[in-house]
């Protein structure tokens, strides 16, 4: 028979495995924390996008981004957010260039300027 404790601990580990790839900076899925990855050349532009109805009056527009695959760029498309942050604006990502490449710099929440509501 199995010792109990060294099976709890092993399913422990595993679940503490599981979370670790979860490792989220919010609830979207352009603002997954990680390393940046540089890339040689730089994204295609920005497609033209034909944005849906909003889905309710305070509902907000995520912008879709180019994603590097590491072969080549994909277009993630954007979304409508139904229940944003309140006090909150999105701002959208974008690549921005450095001495050792392209980079992408994932969309985010930012606290809404003074004065400045939705």
């Amino acid at each position: 028979m199995p010792n109990p404790i060294r099976v709890t601990a092993i399913i422990a580990g595993f679940c503490l495995l599981g979370l670790a790839g979860c490792s989220h900076s919010g609830p979207y899925p352009d603002t997954v924390s990680v390393s940046a990855v540089y890339v040689d050349q730089a994204p295609p532009p920005r497609p033209r996008v034909i944005i849906p109805p909003a889905p309710s009056s305070i509902a907000v527009w995520i912008d879709g981004y180019w994603n590097w695959t590491g072969v080549q760029f994909v277009w993630v498309d954007g979304f409508w957010d139904p229940n944003p942050p309140r006090t909150q604006h999105w701002v959208r990502d974008r690549w921005v260039q450095s001495n050792r490449g392209w980079y992408r710099q994932p969309g985010q929440w930012h606290a809404a300027p003074r004065g400045r509501r939705r």
